[in-house]
């Protein structure tokens, strides 16, 4: 861009209104960003985090005459994750239509409750596990994985307010999407 071009877009940003927009804009845009990335797609990085668990004995009761890891643990966790990938694709239909009809605020709303509630879950489990049987591993675990599907959906409203960069912020939310399989990763890496 030329001089005057430069000129024009300092004078846009110093006109309060336009700024404070603009501001609001790329804060939205950026935490839309983070919050693809770091909750969306990170039940598909299943493997690190299986291998955590089997470290940390989840499942562990149901190796009865054998030691841990035995083939029920990796069964049951391996059904954990089955249901949660499988709970994202059936509940894809309706979370979209909530989105569309109530709009991008009530999704995150949604999805930030469950995933709260789904990794509040996962850290009580195993206590409630050994006080009731009931398998909160596995509920918790599909409700992280419903949750970062409506973080999907909600992303997808954003790159509307970017009418000229719209391709490019579509673009950044499906490889953010992708690139959130890796979150488990960095936690095994952290917990090794």
């Amino acid at each position: 861009p030329s001089r005057v071009e430069w000129r024009r877009r300092a004078m846009w940003l110093q006109d309060s209104e336009a700024a404070a927009k603009f501001r609001q804009r790329g804060f939205l845009l950026v935490a839309d960003l983070a919050s693809v990335f770091l909750f969306s797609g990170i039940i598909f990085g299943w493997a690190p985090l299986s291998a955590m668990l089997v470290d940390e004995g989840f499942y562990s009761h149901q190796c009865v005459g054998e030691p841990a890891p035995c083939d029920a643990q990796a069964n049951s966790l391996n059904l954990a994750f089955t249901i949660g990938s499988t709970a994202v694709s059936f509940l894809s239909i309706p979370a979209g239509m909530l989105v569309d009809k109530f709009g991008p605020a009530v999704g995150t709303v949604v999805a930030a409750v469950l995933e709260i509630s789904g990794l509040i879950g996962i850290a009580v489990c195993e206590d409630v596990n050994r006080e009731t049987g009931f398998d909160l591993f596995l509920v918790s675990f599909t409700m992280i994985s419903v949750g970062g599907a409506f973080t999907m959906f909600n992303a997808y409203s954003a790159p509307f307010l970017f009418k000229s960069s719209m391709n490019v912020v579509i673009e950044l939310t499906a490889c953010l999407f992708d690139g959130s399989c890796i979150i488990f990763t960095f936690f095994k890496m952290a917990y090794d």
